[in-house]
């Protein structure tokens, strides 16, 4: 299947996610750290399961790509990430939060990729990005009260 699917069912996946773990956070008087802790634990248990069939590939991938993936995804993204998403939609308005923490991650990983990974932006893509920035803006300059 195409990127793009994948990309429109995780943001299905999220925004749905996002509903559900907003409401419980407020339901259950949590801390953003405990729903981060809820939501990795449940994350965890699937995700072990998952990946049984597929468990040999960490011996052949080495320390290095663990070492990438575990700080990059686990600590920073998915452990500081989502404590601070969590922050914003424990008090904030969802639409507001979400917005403007997923349209700028395409910002942050474009200029990432350009800096670090030498990726090309197109000018398409630079408008696309622009875009991002203009629709976070308007999302939360003209959010409801």
């Amino acid at each position: 299947m195409k990127p793009e699917f994948w990309a429109i069912l995780t943001a299905i996946c999220w925004g749905g996610g996002s509903l559900l773990e907003k409401r419980g956070v407020h339901l259950g008087h949590l801390t953003p750290v405990m729903g981060t802790a809820i939501r990795t634990v449940f994350s965890l248990v699937l995700l072990s399961m998952l990946s049984v069939p597929y468990w040999s590939e960490i011996k052949a991938a080495g320390p290095r790509p663990i070492l990438m993936i575990a700080v990059g995804g686990g600590i920073v993204a998915g452990g500081l990430g989502l404590i601070c998403l969590y922050s914003g939609i424990k008090t904030g308005n969802i639409a507001v939060v979400t917005a403007i923490a997923f349209c700028f991650v395409p910002v942050v990983t474009a200029l990432g990729g350009l800096a670090f990974l030498r990726e090309k932006v197109t000018l398409l893509q630079a408008a696309g990005i622009a875009l991002c920035i203009v629709g976070a803006a308007m999302v939360s300059c003209f959010k409801a009260h």
